[in-house]
C-alpha cells in the first residue's frame, strides 16, 4: 500500500531556509570584514616602506623596523583570528573598526619615538591620519570624535615620552604647529568621515525600505486579497514549478481541486458578504491543515486548488478527506446554526507524459463526479488501462 506523506511530522519537513540564509550572510559578512582586514594590512606594508627609507637614511635603528614588521604580523594575525572564530560577533561593531583605528596608530609612534628630526615626525602624522578614513566604513560622527580624542591621547602620550627621555629632539614651536594642524586634521576628518558614514546608513535604511516595499509588491501580486491564499496566478506559477520538478527527479505529487457546495444559494439567501466571510474562513481552516510543503490557492469564484508535493494519490485521499470533514465542522456566524458548509474534492496523480493541463482536466472530471454523486465527497480520478497505453 502506498505510503501516505501527508502524515509525516513538521520535524520530518524539509527544513525552512531561513536559519541557512542567515548562516550565508553572517559568513558573507565575514569574508568582507577578512578582505577590509587585508586592505589594513596592505596600508602596513606601505607605511613600512617608509619606515625602511628611515633605517637607510640612518634615521632610525634597524631593530626599529623589526618592531614595525612584528607588531604588524601580530596585531593582524590576532584580528584575524578572531574573525575567522566568530568571536567578533560577541562584539557590539563585529569589524572591531575603532579598536583598529586605535591599535594601528601604535606602530607609528614607536617609530616617531625614535626619529630625531621633528620634520621626519610630521610624515608619520600624515600617515596615521590614513586609518581614520576606513571609520567611513562603519562609524558614525559621535564614534569618529571618540576615536580622534583616542588618537589625539596618543599624539600626547609620545610627546610626554619625548619630553621625558628625549627632549634634546624636541622644538617647542614646531611640535605645537605639528599638534595644532593635527588637531584640525582629525577634527576635519571626523566630521566628513561621520557624514559620509550617516549617509551610508541612510541609504542602507533606504535599501531596506525599498526591499521591504517590493516584497509587499509581490505579496499583493501573489495574494488573492479576499481570503489571503495564493491567487489563480501565483498558484498555476507553483503548479508548474512542481511539474518542472517532476521532470528533473520524478516523484509523486497531487492536485485537488475543492469546490463550495451550493454557494450560488449561500449568496442569494444570505448575501454576497456572508459568502466572502465563508471562503475566508475556509481558506483559513485548510492553510492551517497544510504542511510547509503543500500549496493552497483560490481557483476562481467559490473553486480552489491543492497541490501536495511528494504525495500519492493514496495520500492525496487521506488529506483531502481530513479538509472535507474538518470543513463540514465549521459554524459560521452570518448562518443558521443548524446549516454546514461542505465541499466537493476532485483529486488527481500528475502523470509522466502529460501537462499540468492534463492533470487539471482529470481533477475537474472528478470533482463533476463528486457533485454528480451527492456532493460532499472526495473523487479521485483513475488512470484507466487505455490512458496508459
Amino acid at each position: 500500500m502506498p505510503m501516505d506523506t501527508t502524515s509525516l511530522p513538521d520535524t520530518e519537513q524539509p527544513q525552512s531556509s531561513t536559519a541557512r540564509k542567515d548562516r550565508d550572510t553572517i559568513s558573507l559578512e565575514q569574508r568582507l570584514r577578512k578582505r577590509r582586514l587585508g586592505m589594513s594590512f596592505a596600508s602596513y606594508t606601505v607605511t613600512f616602506t617608509v619606515v625602511l627609507f628611515f633605517c637607510y637614511q640612518q634615521m632610525i635603528p634597524l631593530r626599529v623596523a623589526g618592531h614595525f614588521a612584528l607588531f604588524s604580523l601580530v596585531v593582524n594575525a590576532a584580528l584575524w583570528l578572531l574573525i575567522h572564530s566568530n568571536i567578533n560577533l560577541r562584539f557590539r561593531d563585529p569589524s572591531m573598526t575603532a579598536l583598529q583605528m586605535i591599535i594601528c596608530q601604535w606602530p607609528a609612534l614607536w617609530v616617531m619615538f625614535f626619529l630625531e628630526a621633528g620634520q621626519a615626525r610630521a610624515i608619520f602624522l600624515l600617515i596615521t591620519i590614513v586609518p581614520a578614513l576606513y571609520g567611513i566604513l562603519a562609524l558614525n560622527v559621535r564614534n569618529f570624535i571618540l576615536v580622534s580624542i583616542g588618537f589625539l591621547i596618543q599624539y600626547s602620550a609620545l610627546h610626554l615620552a619625548l619630553w621625558l627621555y628625549r627632549p634634546q629632539v624636541m622644538n617647542t614651536e614646531l611640535e605645537l604647529i605639528q599638534s595644532f594642524a593635527f588637531v584640525l586634521v582629525l577634527a576635519e576628518v571626523a566630521l566628513i568621515g561621520g557624514f559620509i558614514s550617516g549617509l551610508r546608513g541612510k541609504l542602507r535604511l533606504r535599501n531596506r525600505e525599498l526591499k521591504n516595499a517590493m516584497g509587499r509588491i509581490q505579496e499583493l501580486v501573489n495574494i488573492d486579497e479576499l481570503t489571503g491564499i495564493y491567487n489563480r496566478r501565483r498558484i498555476f506559477q507553483v503548479l508548474n514549478e512542481e511539474s518542472n520538478r517532476y521532470r528533473r527527479a520524478p516523484g509523486a505529487f497531487s492536485v485537488g481541486i475543492l469546490d463550495v457546495d451550493f454557494f450560488k444559494q449561500i449568496n442569494d439567501t444570505h448575501g454576497h458578504q456572508a459568502g466572502d466571510k465563508i471562503l475566508r474562513q475556509l481558506a483559513s481552516s485548510v492553510t492551517d491543515d497544510l504542511r510547509v510543503i503543500d500549496s493552497f490557492g483560490r481557483y476562481g469564484g467559490e473553486e480552489f486548488l491543492l497541490i501536495l508535493p511528494q504525495t500519492t494519490l493514496a495520500g492525496a485521499e487521506i488529506k483531502a478527506e481530513r479538509i472535507r470533514s474538518s470543513i463540514e465542522t465549521l459554524r459560521f456566524d452570518d448562518l443558521p446554526a443548524d446549516i454546514s458548509i461542505t465541499v466537493s474534492i476532485g483529486l488527481a496523480e500528475f502523470q509522466a507524459g502529460e501537462t499540468t493541463d492534463d492533470t487539471l482536466a482529470r481533477a475537474d472530471k472528478a470533482l463533476y463526479q463528486a457533485k454528480e454523486s451527492g456532493r460532499n465527497r472526495v473523487i479521485s480520478a483513475v488512470i484507466s488501462q487505455t490512458d496508459e497505453a
